[in-house]
């Protein structure tokens, strides 16, 4: 009998380690997703504004590529995302306004869609294994 509460002890205790891993793993991809998705909005931004050269002043895509944990073809797929996303913006028929093109909103509404959400948990398959 004793035997068998220590089996059943031991059997808790190895699944109670196993959740507690997993629940880690879940926080660690939940994490990198959200990473992922500013990638996003960082890279919208500056392809919106590509004819300004934003890039060569800032350095956030560089940062995001660092603190990433995922394989790089990751990034370049959020990358061409974000540069089709781009081409998706019509400019506003307003003549008042110029003509021009609302890229932050558009960015941010892209930013907070259901659509990314889903490309982005698509990628998972890009987190690298030293991330746990």
């Amino acid at each position: 009998m004793k035997n068998l509460i220590a089996i059943i002890i031991i059997s808790i205790l190895s699944l109670n380690s196993c959740l507690g891993q997993q629940s880690a793993d879940d926080n660690m991809t939940i994490s990198q997703r959200e990473l992922l998705k500013d990638y996003f909005l960082c890279v919208c931004i500056t392809e919106g504004f590509a004819d300004k050269n934003i890039y060569e002043d800032d350095i956030s895509q560089s940062v995001y590529f660092d603190i990433l944990k995922y394989d790089p073809e990751a990034l370049q797929k959020v990358k061409d995302y974000a540069k089709s996303y781009i081409k998706t913006i019509d400019p506003s028929p307003i003549e008042d306004l110029g003509n021009g093109k609302a890229i932050i909103l558009n960015c941010i509404e892209q930013y907070k869609s259901k659509d990314l959400d889903v490309f982005i948990k698509q990628l998972d398959r890009y987190l690298l294994n030293d991330t746990y």
